[in-house]
């Protein structure tokens, strides 16, 4: 569709977009799709750990012990970052649609933030105060989001 034409009624750009992006992908770039989320995934995972035991030393916080307000409030601001570089580097190596491959990463995000908050409830031990899991909920997420707009801006 050019610009100059009116979309035709009932047409949803992004929705619509990623359904035809999926269906003009092939296997190999199928595997390149599975690939990016993985990378943006496994970058997540270890950017949370390893920055995770860096505060906790360079703040010299004991398991059990109060963390305090600078280090939740560091450790959110850091993870926020952590989460930007993901999604960015899921959008970087998608073949197509780098947003939609952040928005898979985000939703997997979802999906472990919601089982780490209910596990969380569950053993009624938090670590830190109780709305520091429901803040990485929301930042986490549209963090990844942000990156994969940022990497859509850059081409």
């Amino acid at each position: 569709m050019t610009q100059s034409e009116s979309p035709p009624p009932g047409y949803r750009p992004d929705l619509d977009e990623a359904v035809e992006t999926w269906s003009r992908m092939n296997d190999a770039s199928i595997l390149r799709s599975v690939a990016a989320v993985i990378l943006g995934f496994v970058a997540l995972t270890l950017g949370a750990v390893l920055t995770g035991r860096l505060l906790l030393s360079l703040f010299g916080v004991e398991p059990g012990a109060d963390p305090g307000v600078a280090f939740i409030f560091t450790s959110l601001g850091v993870r926020l970052a952590v989460t930007v570089l993901a999604g960015f580097l899921a959008a970087l190596a998608a073949p197509r649609a780098p947003r939609l491959h952040a928005g898979v990463l985000a939703a997997i995000l979802v999906f472990f933030s919601l089982a780490s908050l209910a596990g969380l409830s569950a053993s009624g031990d938090p670590y830190g105060p109780a709305w520091y899991p429901i803040a990485m909920l929301v930042i986490g997420p549209a963090g990844v989001l942000i990156g994969g707009s940022l990497r859509t801006r850059r081409r």
